[in-house]
């Protein structure tokens, strides 16, 4: 009876307990009439904002600094942009602008991390993730956090966003090699063959070959005829089988 006793009042407490949890998490916000979220669902959701705001201003909603809460949420990876504040009727309004990825690298030094149109360089994350163009690298290719604090990089950056503004390279090309060298070689999603590519440069006479080899050499030799096609020279295209 006694032991029957004692489990009721901590199973009492545990109620309590919650209840108050849920009273004052209901209450963190009670200066507000309403918490109002503007963000996409991409790397961080409405819930991961509102419980990281329940942990930085707890209980004392009056004393809210909105600039020292815009640089903690800004040091988040995911976060290009935000701001904070409290507007006429009462409502805290938060507006968040995240990173889009455009491409991610899967390999060499710089892996786990996405890329955007700016040439941005930000890490993944186990919350969300996007299907994109995918980039090898070479152990020895590195970069800052940006593509275009380099000629090369910005060289890449600008045959990325080419690729995936194309209507037909955007549905063909899966995956860009990068080597030793900084020869790019392109992995097509249908076919087995290589595109040898080479440096990013020339870019309307290249990806013009490789349409011709698409258009005019794959319908009459097959699709997996060839092993590599090499577009690294101009005006040529360059075919091997073995």
């Amino acid at each position: 009876m006694k032991k029957i006793k004692n489990t009721l009042i901590i199973s009492l407490l545990l109620v309590f307990s919650y209840s108050l949890i849920v009273f004052f998490k209901k209450n963190e916000f009670s200066e507000f009439n309403n918490l109002i979220i503007d963000i996409d669902s991409s790397f961080i959701d409405k819930n991961f904002v509102s419980d990281f705001l329940s942990k930085e201003i707890l209980s004392d909603s009056q004393n809210i600094n909105f600039n020292d809460l815009e640089k903690k949420f800004s040091l988040m990876s995911h976060i290009k942009d935000i701001t904070i504040h409290k507007d006429l009727v009462g409502n805290l309004n938060i507006g968040i602008e995240q990173y889009d990825p455009i491409a991610r690298i899967v390999s060499g030094k710089l892996s786990d991390n996405y890329i955007n149109d700016k040439g941005h360089i930000f890490p993944i994350s186990s919350r969300y993730s996007k299907r994109v163009l995918l980039i090898h690298m070479n152990d020895e290719i590195l970069f800052d956090n940006k593509l275009i604090t380099s000629k090369y990089g910005n060289n890449l950056l600008k045959m990325i966003n080419l690729i995936n503004e194309d209507q037909f390279f955007s549905k063909i090309i899966s995956e860009l090699e990068i080597d030793s060298h900084k020869n790019i070689i392109i992995h097509p999603q249908f076919s087995k063959q290589k595109i040898i590519f080479g440096y990013p440069d020339n870019f309307e006479d290249k990806f013009e070959r490789i349409i011709l080899f698409y258009k005019k050499i794959v319908p009459a030799k097959g699709w997996n005829t060839y092993r590599t096609v090499n577009v690294k020279f101009k005006n040529q295209i360059i075919c091997d089988k073995s």
